[in-house]
């Protein structure tokens, strides 16, 4: 399978050291990072879950933007499937994100959430390098 040259690629990293969370997208065909984020201390799948759901809300505010999210997490991509999460932490941004997401629930039923496969493709694009 061919590497995706359109969409919209989404990372989370969670540094340890830093204690530091943080997600970021870039858009395939231009390369362009659309935004990044640093949310506090939480998680990684944390992380990920909150850049899918940037970057939906991205997609409703761009109508002409690509209508395809890549995330390598597929913790996160079951997530937002779920439109629910999984994590035991209270991050006040993850119930947002759900509430968010349920409400919405029609207006992004087009949107697709594709899995990113670094094995085939390398790191995503919007990868932050920390490994």
């Amino acid at each position: 399978m061919k590497r995706p040259s359109s969409g919209i690629a989404t990372d989370g990293a969670h540094s340890t050291k830093e204690r530091l969370t943080s997600f970021r997208a870039v858009d395939l065909s231009s390369g362009k990072e659309l935004f990044r984020e640093s949310i506090g201390n939480w998680t990684n799948n944390i992380g990920e879950f909150l850049g899918i759901v940037a970057a939906v809300k991205y997609i409703l505010e761009h109508p002409d933007a690509t209508q395809v999210i890549y995330s390598d997490s597929i913790t996160a991509i079951t997530w937002y499937r779920k439109r629910r999460t999984a994590s035991s932490r209270r991050c006040p941004a993850l119930l947002k994100a759900e509430i968010f997401l349920k409400a919405m629930d029609e207006k992004i039923k087009n949107i697709h959430v594709e899995y990113w496969d670094n094995k085939l493709w390398g790191e995503t694009p919007a990868d932050f390098g920390n490994k």
